[in-house]
């Protein structure tokens, strides 16, 4: 019980700071219905085109929250949600590359994320954008 009270709030505070309190998917999270909210963020990713929705969708599968871990879908839909100017979207896809050890790929998507500033939503995406700019710099 702990440990999906944990995985719960967890996930709450992972996607809190990346979107709208007033989305479904999110009312759903809050509630602790993690297979309702991964449903609808899908929905909302891959019939409204929404580039948060997809970001979360990435950060379900490849986290492995509700679902089982699936790192290349995953990986998809970071894709998709970078594709459609998440900033989430294309930082993930970074980490992932530099943990991957791809530095091409890595010093690519850290690279689009330091140019995305029009696209900021929140103080978080500023810094984001902010970390991205000084790991493009790190990367040889």
């Amino acid at each position: 019980m702990k440990k999906i009270i944990l995985t719960t709030l967890s996930a709450i505070f992972l996607f809190a700071g990346h979107g709208d309190s007033n989305d479904p998917g999110m009312k759903l999270l809050e509630k602790g219905d993690n297979k309702g909210a991964l449903e609808v963020f899908k929905k909302e990713c891959n019939n409204d085109n929404n580039g948060w929705a997809c970001g979360n969708v990435g950060l379900f599968l490849y986290m492995g929250l509700g679902v089982k871990q699936d790192i290349p879908t995953a990986k998809k839909y970071y894709n998709k949600g970078c594709t459609l100017n998440d900033i989430g979207s294309c930082e993930n896809l970074a980490e992932i590359a530099y943990k991957e050890q791809n530095m091409v790929s890595a010093k690519g998507y850290f690279q689009k994320v330091c140019g995305m500033k029009k696209y900021a939503k929140n103080k978080i995406d500023l810094k984001t954008i902010m970390k991205s700019c000084k790991r493009v710099q790190s990367i040889k």
